[in-house]
């Protein structure tokens, strides 16, 4: 219990941070949250009250002073919960339905090679029924088809469109884009076309200068010397800015598990806030170490700026900003402390964000260093500070993982193998490529632009990129975590941490042990693999494509257009007809005939020839003629399944 008694009081942000966050996980269980939050507020007021009445007993103030956490947890509880209930996202009762006129403000902008991605802030949508809604937390996804959006963030805009829910893609047996999407907050998206989108007015917002200060630098690193690949790469690390990275290089570093790299996160902020540390360290010299360590933290504010305010770099700056407090004020620095104070200031001004996968991440790895990283290091940094040091990277990287692991199979269902040798290459050399590429960035800006510096970072890209995809070629697993598990290793690891970090109790340790065992052997207990050979018939319109499960891999057959053609996965014999029938055919039975836009025959003939099981229309089949193939197949008595209606035809083995 003293030990209890001493963490929770060196850690005093503990509580609240850990109560607000459960607050708004009991928020999205329930319904009436405003009523149970000023309940729990009430009830917390009432203990407290109890508490000091029964404080004139010193004995008894003495006996009742861990009791002050309950009332303290119950009243942070309901204020995460009054907090989520306030900020919770508007739904739309109707899926699919057209608006005449969609009004918000743009929030943020993605370029996309296929189009503008924006992000909107939905204020009022005037439907096609001439009934009007006003919205107050509606963010949805508009995709700008083909087009340039032709506006800015913090613009207002008006444009017609149909809003649909966000799905995973249904012609893929891979999911998780939903849940990602969901998490932040995001549950629909439409699309619009060129010309489409009306701008009312253009708003110079805080967050349009953050984006318009990014986007001049991000022309400026284009307009170097640089390798385009190298260029992208340094948007990337440096600004945050994913979109300019292509999806095979991303693939490369998440094969090899240092997709972390390609984030912004505390590891960017640490590199970024020790370049900032050593450009001031003449301030050391006049004895102003603290006006040193104040001007640091400040630009790291500035720096997250410009780059965003990621949750993982507000949570990074937040805890630099505590950090710094207590070397100016000369008091000890928690790690924990900051840690639960950052993550009580975010989820105070933004609930949503606990459900944020890059949130759950940034928490989660620095948890675990706090937690285990000096305990893991088989050096005294006091003794051996210079092998300290070198073991910490290794240190680092295996407790980071170790915690973080579970998260990404989570969401993403891989986990690659190769994570270790991977990020012992690039970790201790990230920190020195970045100082060289600012260094080279910050030279062409004064007309000094040294090829021998654009070489350098080009070689070390591409050697790096080589380096990963041969270590993380054919290493990666792909596990299917359900949230059971993922409850039970988060919990498990607790407990570890607890018997190192507050109460050496044999119990707690075994009980963390034991708990990791199990959510580990209970993987392919639950797993929900998808069986090789199961395959879908795309809604593709050009072609008839078919996606077929191979191992963790999806291959894709293209069906001959303007021919019979035939194909088998596993046991199933597939036939596209994309042509009239030819005068001499033999006949022969099938489980999926599929017709295409090519053939003008009726059902009763094709039918006769091939005995299909079950008829799938392909979309290029025109609806007039699509819409009397479903009634004639119906008349027969044979299934048939609209691809344009239906969506995709999933068949699982």
């Amino acid at each position: 219990m003293e030990d209890l008694e001493r963490t929770l009081n060196s850690n005093t942000l503990a509580v609240p941070a850990i109560s607000v966050a459960t607050g708004i996980v009991i928020s999205s269980f329930i319904g009436n949250g405003f009523i149970v939050g000023f309940i729990l507020l009430l009830i917390a007021v009432a203990i407290y009250i109890a508490i000091l009445y029964s404080g004139k007993d010193p004995i008894k103030a003495y006996r009742f002073r861990l009791f002050h956490y309950s009332w303290l947890a119950l009243a942070f509880i309901g204020t995460g919960i009054i907090f989520a209930e306030i900020h919770k996202p508007d739904t739309l009762s109707v899926d699919n339905k057209k608006a005449e006129s969609i009004f918000g403000t743009v929030k943020d902008i993605s370029e996309k090679a296929s189009g503008d991605l924006l992000t909107l802030d939905v204020h009022k949508i005037c439907w096609s029924t001439a009934h009007t809604n006003d919205f107050s937390n509606l963010t949805i996804n508009v995709k700008c088809i083909g087009s340039d959006a032709g506006c800015s963030i913090g613009d207002n805009i008006v444009f017609p469109a149909t809003i649909r829910s966000i799905e995973d893609n249904p012609n893929s047996f891979s999911s998780g884009y939903k849940r990602i999407m969901n998490s932040k907050g995001i549950f629909y998206t439409c699309n619009v076309y060129d010309g489409n989108i009306k701008v009312e007015d253009h708003n110079s917002s805080i967050m349009s200068l953050s984006r318009k200060i990014r986007n001049n630098l991000e022309v400026y690193i284009e307009n170097t010397h640089l390798s385009k690949d190298t260029q992208n790469f340094l948007i990337t690390v440096l600004l945050g800015d994913r979109n300019y990275l292509d999806s095979s290089t991303r693939d490369i570093f998440a094969d090899a598990g240092v997709a972390h790299v390609l984030a912004l996160s505390g590891m960017h902020m640490a590199i970024i806030g020790g370049i900032f540390l050593f450009l001031l360290f003449p301030f050391n010299f006049v004895g102003r170490y603290k006006i040193r360590f104040l001007l640091a933290a400040a630009m790291l504010w500035v720096y997250a700026f410009i780059t965003g305010m990621a949750p993982s770099t507000v949570r990074a700056c937040i805890m630099v900003s505590f950090a710094t407090i207590a070397i100016i004020l000369e008091r000890k620095r928690y790690v924990f402390n900051s840690l639960f104070a950052a993550t009580l200031i975010i989820l105070l001004f933004s609930p949503l964000t606990l459900f944020d996968i890059g949130f759950q991440l940034s928490f989660v790895c620095v948890a675990s260093l706090a937690a285990f990283a000096s305990h893991v290091n088989p050096f005294d940094h006091k003794t051996n500070p210079k092998s300290y040091r070198i073991a910490a990277i290794f240190a680092a990287t295996m407790v980071a993982t170790l915690g973080s692991w579970i998260i990404t199979a989570y969401y993403f269902k891989s986990f690659p193998l190769a994570f270790i040798p991977a990020n012992i290459l690039i970790l201790p050399i990230l920190p020195f490529y970045i100082a060289l590429a600012l260094i080279h960035l910050l030279l062409a800006h004064c007309g000094v632009d040294l090829y021998f510096m654009s070489w350098i970072l080009d070689s070390t890209f591409e050697g790096l990129k080589i380096f990963l995809k041969w270590i993380g070629s054919g290493n990666v697993i792909h596990p299917d975590i359900s949230y059971e598990t993922l409850i039970l290793w988060i919990t498990g690891l607790t407990l570890a941490g607890l018997f190192l970090n507050v109460k050496r109790w044999k119990p707690l340790m075994v009980s963390g042990i034991t708990l990791m065992i199990i959510s580990v052997l209970i993987i392919p207990l639950q797993a929900d693999r998808i069986p090789d050979d199961s395959f879908i018939i795309t809604n593709n319109y050009r072609n008839v494509a078919i996606n077929i499960k191979k191992g963790n891999e999806e291959e894709q057959v293209i069906m001959d257009k303007g021919k019979i053609s035939s194909t088998n996965i596993g046991k199933s014999s597939i036939i596209t007809i994309d042509c009239n029938l030819p005068e001499t055919i033999t006949p022969c039975k099938c489980d999926y005939l599929v017709i295409a836009g090519g053939y003008k025959g009726n059902i009763m003939d094709v039918s006769k020839i091939f005995k299909p099981s079950r008829i799938v229309i392909h979309p290029s089949v025109r609806r007039k003629r699509e819409n009397s193939y479903i009634n004639e197949a119906r008349d027969l008595g044979i299934d048939c399944h609209s691809i344009r209606h239906d969506k995709p035809l999933k068949v699982i083995i």
